[in-house]
């Protein structure tokens, strides 16, 4: 006999949305594993580095590459080891960026599970329930509902979402920033208000000057209720690594300045979760370090050696080379994507500065378009709506691709979407 489970309760915080994303991601995995391999999905949802060659990290990394195994592999600190938090904070930005070695110290950094642990970690050391969340138009949107996981929000709680328009490549400008989060204290003078925002953009592909970003840096501080979490995980994947990411470098004091950086998109790791949390405000430092130590405990060990390496100086010339390459098989890969979509008259979000994305221009509703390359291109991408408010017709417009695939995976991916769309103008047509 099968017993009733009604009288189980379960926790309300639970009671979130599934990823559209991750939904688009097991659709793929399912379908794939009754096809042929020359009819399979080709996946260009998922946001993952496929160029990426951790190798270059990883042949300096003594145990690994001997496979040495004999020794157990032991907890790191909780906050990653000082050593090579003290390269990270010596080398690793000064190594990229036209900043002084000593802007950074290691009591400023911690290494996390990539950059949504950073990410993670600044928010529920800032956020009470009843705090208030601010984010731009398109945006990556899990941190939403790890909130309300979290239990800082129940769902649903409102998120403020700051105008942007197409014409600004949905950016905001940093004085308009300034003046919704104003509007927002003075109504609410009681809560904390965090900005969420990111240097390098997901979904679209453009970048933050760092000019916007100080002015932006500079308002904050002034207040003690406003908050910026900075989300620079694309930072080192753009066509000219020149303007500073780092909200934390423009800051005086610091106070309720927060970056995230992460190593998964450059060098392939996604898997690894290869992370790092910089604030230059002790206290705010202080407490995401106690939500790090129960939430992961410690970061693992080979992570800790991946940030080793990179912060080696030694190393950065081969690093460097190794990333400037990787760019420029992904900008040659949005061109072809260009060029292949133009057939059919689709367009891409322009102008592209970096990431692994093309955000493209859908000919139809995105929520409905998305199914209908799924089934009949066998093409996966995401609808923008999975970056937008549910409320915001925007997110229609466009559809997300991810383009940092090897070249002959792409252009097969191209030619089935060219296909199809052929197929439905001509149906159109003898329709009409």
């Amino acid at each position: 006999m099968v017993k009733s489970r009604t009288w189980r309760r379960y926790s309300k915080h639970t009671e979130v949305p599934y990823s559209i994303i991750r939904q688009i991601t097991e659709k793929v995995a399912e379908k794939n594993c009754k096809l042929l391999d020359e009819e399979k999905v080709i996946d260009l949802s998922i946001g993952q580095n496929f160029l990426g060659k951790p190798k270059v990290i990883f042949s300096h990394i003594t145990w690994l590459m001997e496979k040495n195994f004999d020794a157990p592999i032991l907890y790191e600190p909780s906050l990653g080891s000082i050593d090579t938090r003290r390269k990270m904070a010596e080398n690793f930005y000064s190594n990229w960026y036209t900043i002084p070695r000593d802007s950074y110290d290691y009591n400023n950094i911690m290494i996390t599970d990539g950059a949504f642990g950073a990410v993670r970690n600044a928010l529920l050391a800032i956020m009470n329930p009843g705090d208030l969340l601010v984010v731009d138009r398109f945006t990556f949107r899990y941190f939403i509902e790890a909130l309300v996981i979290a239990g800082r929000q129940l769902q649903p709680f409102k998120v403020y979402i700051v105008p942007s328009k197409e014409d600004e490549c949905y950016i905001a400008s940093a004085e308009s920033i300034l003046e919704f989060l104003e509007k927002l204290h003075y109504n609410n003078p009681d809560k904390n208000i965090v900005y969420y925002t990111q240097f390098g953009f997901n979904p679209t592909g453009c970048f933050r000057k760092s000019s916007e970003l100080k002015v932006l840096v500079e308002g904050i501080e002034e207040n003690p209720r406003l908050f910026l979490v900075n989300d620079i995980a694309y930072h080192l994947i753009r066509w000219e690594i020149k303007d500073i990411p780092l909200a934390t470098y423009f800051a005086q004091s610091g106070d309720g300045i927060v970056d995230a950086d992460s190593l998964s998109k450059p060098f392939g790791l996604m898997g690894i979760r290869v992370g790092a949390l910089i604030t230059k405000d002790s206290e705010l430092f202080r407490r995401a370090a106690r939500v790090q130590q129960y939430s992961i405990v410690s970061p693992n060990k080979l992570a800790v050696n991946v940030w080793d390496v990179l912060a080696t100086s030694s190393y950065s010339k081969e690093i460097k080379e190794e990333v400037l390459n990787l760019n420029s098989q992904i900008k040659e890969n949005l061109l072809l994507t260009k060029k292949y979509l133009r057939e059919i008259n689709i367009e891409v979000l322009e102008p592209t500065m970096g990431t692994i994305y093309a955000f493209i221009k859908s000919p139809e509703p995105a929520s409905t378009f998305w199914k209908k390359l799924l089934d009949g291109a066998k093409v996966a991408v995401v609808p923008g709506t999975a970056f937008t408010d549910s409320s915001d017709p925007e997110g229609e417009k466009y559809l997300r691709a991810t383009i940092s695939v090897p070249k002959e995976s792409l252009e097969r991916a191209l030619s089935r979407i060219i296909e199809y769309g052929r197929k439905q103008i001509s149906k159109r047509k003898t329709v009409g």
